[in-house]
């Protein structure tokens, strides 16, 4: 079984745990031994020569796509690296080169990828297995991707990136278990087209988005980097379903070493300046940004995520004048689950990794028992909704679900604008008008009155399958219907 690296992962990979020695022959067949437990022992892939006082690593793929011997073509340019002991457990890690990727599978899909400008700069610490500090840029980034379906679409796709810069630092993590990791990411002037070209002789369709910049920032907390490597080493040293059924308690104890991956991983992140062009017409976004919070593979598992859209502005050249008034000019979700186990069902994954063990409905139904130990989850909504040119919603609250069972909890929500809604809405066809207009009067009716203009339901849900706006019973209402 052969393995291409992505080339993140590759100068990931490149700052493997190494050996501190001058530039000699034998400290170069020391930083190799230790590369190939990652990179494997194909012939021509990786070599690593003195130079001064420094080693040159090179890695070329070549070896690997011949080995491969599939129906697909592919080149990329060989990865050079520079290597130098800093004498005291660091090593200086430096590549300043250019990018080359293309593949093909005829008939199928052709992909290019070039970067102007490679350049990394990083600090690695042997007994952290982590670059300490890295920098690295990458200018003219151009990639090209050309799809074909099997009825003959023909998908083009082109993407363009100016310039990226990223940052990023780690540090041991409390009580040896791991390290702790910060990253900053900046790209600017991003653009993506797409045409989709039916089987010949269709119409072409074009779409477009350009984003003036976008930057990421994101925090990792006791990630376990040595398990990690441990078990892409023994993946490396096991590359065939015969050799991997004949280690299965290797296997385990890798897992288990690299589990639980990390204790807690966030980020945020923000693009500005948005445009887009679609066959309907253009739209557009002063900003998009998101948030992401989500636990290891632990028993306390949690997941938030986050999304907020401002200045937006959706292609309206084909739409009927009613609609507009309708459309939001923002945007906000932000939900959270929790109450989840991931470690109790990993244990289980694991153990399942013996020869000869098949799968079952008793035990898939013994990994949902593990995964929801109280049969259900909770769901968190933070304060969300969208503003319109006409009304504004919004809405708050939480609830828990499971399966089989009824979510049981509660949901707020609020309305503004709902005179300026209804006149948009007689504006429109009779069809849409007869449907949405007396809806909307009826949820009026049922709300209470908080405020100039606003509107609140507050709904409730039993776990007896009751649903309640202000006090309303909407679920008796329903078997009536």
């Amino acid at each position: 079984m052969t393995r291409f690296p992505s080339a993140a992962a590759l100068l990931w990979i490149m700052a493997a745990p190494l050996s501190a020695a001058p530039a000699t022959p034998e400290g170069a067949a020391g930083i190799e031994a230790a590369l190939r437990a990652y990179l494997g022992q194909t012939p021509g892939v990786l070599s690593v020569v003195p130079e001064g006082d420094r080693y040159s690593v090179t890695l070329d793929p070549a070896p690997w796509i011949v080995a491969a011997e599939g129906k697909a073509a592919a080149e990329i340019l060989p990865l050079h690296v520079s290597l130098a002991d800093n004498g005291d457990g660091t090593w200086a890690v430096t590549a300043d080169q250019p990018v080359s990727v293309s593949a093909s599978v005829p008939g199928a899909l052709s992909f290019d990828l070039t970067v102007a400008s490679f350049k990394m700069d990083c600090r690695f610490d042997a007994a952290l297995t982590a670059c300490r500090s890295a920098t690295s840029t990458a200018s003219g980034i151009a990639l090209t991707q050309a799809m074909t379906d099997a009825d003959g679409t023909v998908t083009d796709v082109s993407y363009r990136i100016a310039r990226i810069e990223a940052e990023t630092t780690a540090t041991p993590a409390a009580a040896g278990s791991g390290i702790d990791t910060s990253t900053r990411y900046a790209a600017t002037d991003i653009t993506e087209t797409i045409r989709a070209t039916p089987a010949p002789g269709g119409t072409p369709i074009d779409m477009g988005i350009a984003v003036a910049s976008y930057e990421v920032a994101a925090e990792a907390s006791a990630i376990r980097a040595a398990g990690l490597y441990a078990l892409l080493a023994w993946i490396v040293a096991h590359p065939t379903k015969a050799a991997a059924n004949a280690d299965p308690e290797g296997l385990t104890a890798a897992i288990l070493d690299a589990l639980p991956l990390w204790s807690a991983v966030t980020g945020t992140g923000e693009a500005k300046t948005i445009s887009v062009t679609t066959p309907f017409g253009p739209g557009s976004a002063e900003s998009m940004a998101f948030a992401i919070d989500m636990s290891g593979i632990a028993a306390d598992g949690r997941f938030r995520e986050s999304l907020a859209v401002k200045g937006l502005k959706l292609p309206t050249d084909l739409m009927p004048t009613w609609v507009p008034p309708l459309l939001p000019s923002e945007v906000s979700v932000d939900i959270a689950v929790s109450g989840f186990d991931l470690a109790a069902p990993a244990a289980l994954f694991v153990d399942s990794l013996a020869p000869g063990f098949q799968a079952d409905e008793a035990f898939d139904a013994k990994v949902l028992a593990a995964l929801l130990p109280e049969g259900k989850v909770t769901v968190s909504l933070a304060p969300q909704g969208v503003v319109t040119p006409s009304y504004t919603l919004d809405y708050e609250g939480g609830f828990d679900a499971g399966p089989g069972r009824m979510p049981e909890g509660s949901v707020t929500v609020g309305a503004t604008g709902i005179d300026a809604a209804l006149e948009a809405l007689n504006a429109a066809p009779e069809d849409v008008r007869s449907g949405a207009v007396p809806g909307v009067m009826m949820l009026r009716g049922l709300a209470r009155p908080a405020g100039v203009g606003r509107f609140v339901w507050d709904i409730e849900m039993t776990s007896e399958g009751k649903f309640t706006v202000n006090g309303t019973d909407m679920s008796t209402l329903a078997k009536m219907q």
